[in-house]
């Protein structure tokens, strides 16, 4: 070979090799079909509600002024015999908030159950019930034989000061599993893959949305803060000023790129990937991706989570010149307040000063999202990490 040739070969591959984003030649049919994970969107923002009848105490343990008591290693305690018989309310099977509830409830050796009329809820059944189609205020407080439930903010915080069926907290997700995976950016494989600069684009107006937000939220007395709040009863139907900035302080917003869960500006979503992992085994989704030609969890969380686009959008600078303008159709969860950075950077034109034109469709939960993107309705959505992974390994939507 030439030795020109041969120099200019071994370069492509040196550059190949080093980017950021891992391009792989797949069969056409699967490439379309596949899902990525491109960003983080929030981590907090749920908690575990009870009838008024009941107190926090009841069912774990707290201190003398109501919140939960970890023991020495950190971990709440449970009044386990209190939990049996007891139905709750989940916002879908595959929903995070139902993935953390099963936990709770599978670490207290009792089984977690669908309800049905009738079934056994008296002492010694072993067994905790739930009813997973709870997915807003309204429909708990019209499920009378429901006792509490886990669900996101703002619903959350609305049952707290419901007129119709008050609530008492038990404990929220900052107090039993902090950090965890909630909300993050789903993007179709193909979308990305042909749309590179449009992809960094959004993720870089996307980062300055939830730098704006943060800020404003770190100054309760300015006109940003009010403008969000404003934004957030808009957009969530709720026009209860409490619940909005209760609501609001309790969800912990960004887009990955968190040094002190060990990312880095070249792996800006290493601790994702590491979620992802885990959250394959809490979903019991090991033996699929198995079968799927995947070695391990891990190997499969490599894969799906790809974080070489928001690498560059960290560092991306602006066109001061303007941009030719693409249109993005990003799928959200309809009133939810984790989701509000890209309203509110839609809203303040942040995104259309990166060139993007957003065009925001909106689904009742995580799974409606998921859809959208299994379908190719939406080039991205912003979805719950459980159902969009459960939606990708039924699917076989990544190849090994």
């Amino acid at each position: 070979m030439d030795k020109k040739v041969a120099l200019t070969a071994a370069i492509v591959v040196a550059f190949l090799l080093s980017s950021s984003i891992l391009v792989l030649f797949y069969n056409q049919n699967t490439e379309d079909k596949e899902i990525d994970l491109i960003a983080r969107v929030n981590t907090e923002g749920s908690g575990i509600y009870i009838d008024s009848k009941y107190d926090a105490s009841d069912f774990i343990v707290v201190d003398s002024e109501g919140y939960p008591l970890p023991d020495a290693d950190g971990n709440i305690q449970y009044h386990k015999e209190f939990w049996e018989g007891k139905i709750f309310g989940t916002p879908g099977s595959t929903s995070i908030q139902h993935v953390q509830l099963r936990q709770i409830v599978e670490s207290m050796g009792y089984m977690f159950t669908l309800y049905t009329t009738g079934a056994n809820t008296s002492a010694g059944c072993n067994t905790v019930y739930y009813n997973d189609s709870i997915t807003n205020a309204a429909a708990f407080e019209n499920s009378p034989q429901l006792d509490g439930g886990i669900i996101w903010q703002p619903q959350y915080q609305a049952l707290l000061e419901s007129k119709v069926r008050p609530c008492n907290s038990m404990m929220t997700t900052a107090d039993f599993d902090p950090g965890h995976t909630c909300c993050v950016v789903a993007a179709s494989h193909s979308f990305i893959i042909n749309n590179s600069d449009v992809t960094v684009r959004f993720l870089a107006a996307y980062i300055e949305s939830v730098n704006w937000l943060n800020n404003a939220l770190q100054d309760k007395s300015s006109e940003d803060y009010a403008y969000l709040v404003n934004l957030a009863i808009q957009r969530t139907g709720i026009t209860d000023r409490t619940v909005i900035e209760a609501s609001l302080d309790s969800v912990n917003y960004t887009y990955g790129y968190d040094k002190e869960l060990g990312d880095t500006l070249e792996r800006p979503l290493a601790s994702l990937e590491s979620s992802i992992a885990d959250l394959v085994q809490d979903l019991n989704l090991t033996n699929k991706i198995y079968n799927q030609g995947f070695s391990s969890p891990s190997e499969f969380a490599q894969r799906y989570v790809n974080d070489g686009y928001l690498s560059q959008a960290l560092t991306y600078e602006k066109n001061p010149s303007g941009y030719s303008m693409r249109t993005v159709t990003v799928a959200v969860i309809a009133g939810d307040i984790h989701q509000i950075a890209v309203h509110l950077g839609n809203d303040l034109g942040i995104f259309e000063s990166y060139g993007i034109t957003l065009n925001i469709s909106s689904a009742s939960n995580g799974a409606g999202v998921a859809t959208s993107l299994q379908n190719g309705e939406a080039d991205l959505g912003f979805v719950g990490a459980p159902p969009m992974t459960t939606t990708v390994v039924n699917g076989g939507l990544i190849p090994a």
